[in-house]
């Protein structure tokens, strides 16, 4: 069980300078039973077999509704034996009001949990991995919030510290509340190489500011804060599917760290972008961005030095300047952590905009600080057809130097340029779209249970 996190730091530094077979996640498996299982059904029991726990001890929680249930799983597995805290059967057990699941130790594993009618006037995480938490795994677990009341309180649905972790195959549906839904919280002097793969998240409610502007702090995911942007978190975000994510209705993800890899997830109908905010060398690969004929649905924005972008699928995107399917920022001048630095050494490569209204913008700023164009930046291999004569398949902004941007062998068809004349093709290019590449994201996102 999860083997591959140690290996994690060197595969995804390989992976980040392209090497495109570097390493394959293994999925993991269910755990269901094993040596040494207990039954247990109330905080009392829970405790008495949490402190008898021993590698391969299996904690099985029977069936049936709880109210405020706080569980801390403080134990110490094995990669061969983890300690175990599972659902008697996979969604029969159903925790509501103020109640979570806290995991500390090493070589954990819970799964198989529903939560709903969750209370939304108090703050604390409803799963989280406890700081120096490491090796541990929540999988096949549902949060539902469509019960819960709206509320300004700002809650985070899981917050992830330690190191070599991993959310796996979990469903987090109609977050109400404040706060962005997933945290990966930097700490000083770790390095949290986390795995967050092959979950559905669903937040289509947005909270608004008093002149009707959508508050920040509704994200799906975010991976650090501004202060820790610098730092290396080495996180892996693979096999997601988000769906109508548009809590901010700016960014669905918010990366604010360095090195993390975002590839093979599903971004369909979500108002809203791939947001590399803060930190550099990020790769974002082969992902599916789907507008749905949404409006405002964008796919990635670049800030920051040396990121990747490279084999994404953009389809029938609506959005612009911020929110374009791809949209490489204007940066800051000396810029402070939480500002817009410069995109310098970034490569769009080998992606396809199809029929995007906007396809790449460059050097795009809505501040007046924004003054230091993009520098180095390389886009190769891209293929965008645009079947209206109203879509923009590139767009350089005014003041952007020439040298700015580094034009190798795209494909261009149709729509028209602003900013820039470069060469097109008068045949239409065929594309075979990838349907089931992205139907296998929505079949295996998510719990495995119904």
């Amino acid at each position: 069980m999860l083997k591959f996190n140690k290996l994690f730091g060197v595969m995804a530094l390989l992976l980040v300078v392209g090497c495109h077979d570097a390493y394959s996640i293994p999925r993991v498996q269910p755990v269901h039973g094993g040596a040494g299982e207990v039954l247990v059904k109330d905080a009392e029991t829970f405790r008495t077999a949490v402190k008898a726990a021993v590698p391969g001890t299996v904690i099985v929680w029977a069936d049936g509704e709880y109210s405020d249930i706080s569980l801390k799983l403080t134990a110490d597995g094995s990669e061969e034996s983890p300690v175990v805290l599972r659902a008697q059967t996979p969604g029969k057990v159903v925790f509501k009001g103020h109640s979570s699941i806290q995991l500390q130790g090493s070589w954990l594993v819970a799964e198989g949990f529903s939560f709903t009618s969750l209370d939304t006037s108090v703050k604390g995480s409803v799963l989280t991995f406890a700081k120096g938490c490491s090796n541990c795994r929540i999988s096949h677990c549902k949060i539902d919030g469509k019960g819960s009341r709206v509320s300004d309180v700002d809650t985070k649905w899981v917050s992830m510290y330690g190191q070599y972790n991993e959310i796996s195959h979990c469903t987090f549906l109609e977050k109400k509340n404040m706060g962005c839904l997933l945290v990966v919280w930097m700490e000083d002097g770790i390095v949290p190489y986390h795995t967050i793969s092959d979950n559905y998240f669903y937040r289509p409610y947005t909270h608004y500011d008093e002149n009707g502007k959508a508050r920040n702090g509704q994200e799906a995911i975010r991976i650090g804060t501004s202060d820790f942007s610098m730092n290396d978190a080495f996180c892996y975000v693979s096999g997601n599917w988000f769906y109508r994510c548009n809590g901010e209705r700016a960014e669905i993800i918010s990366n604010k760290s360095c090195h993390n890899v975002y590839e093979e997830n599903l971004f369909e109908e979500g108002e809203g972008s791939l947001t590399l905010r803060h930190g550099n060398d990020c790769t974002v690969r082969g992902n599916y961005f789907l507008s749905g004929g949404r409006g405002e649905v964008g796919g990635v924005r670049i800030i920051g030095e040396r990121h990747l972008v490279e084999g994404n699928w953009f389809l029938n995107l609506t959005g612009s300047n911020y929110k374009a399917a791809l949209c490489v920022v204007t940066g800051e001048t000396g810029a402070a952590l939480n500002g817009y630095w410069t995109a310098i050494d970034c490569k769009v490569k080998d992606n396809y905009f199809v029929d995007c209204y906007s396809g790449i913008v460059v050097n795009y700023g809505a501040r007046s600080t924004q003054d230091s164009a993009p520098a180095n930046l390389l886009v190769s291999g891209n293929t965008l057809v645009s079947g209206k004569s109203s879509m923009n398949p590139v767009i350089v902004m005014p003041g952007t130097p020439p040298s700015a941007v580094i034009w190798e062998s795209n494909t261009i068809y149709g729509g028209k340029q602003k900013g820039v004349s470069l060469g097109t093709v008068k045949e239409k290019p065929e594309i075979v779209l990838p349907t089931d590449a992205i139907s296998k994201i929505r079949n295996n996102a998510g719990i495995q249970w119904k």
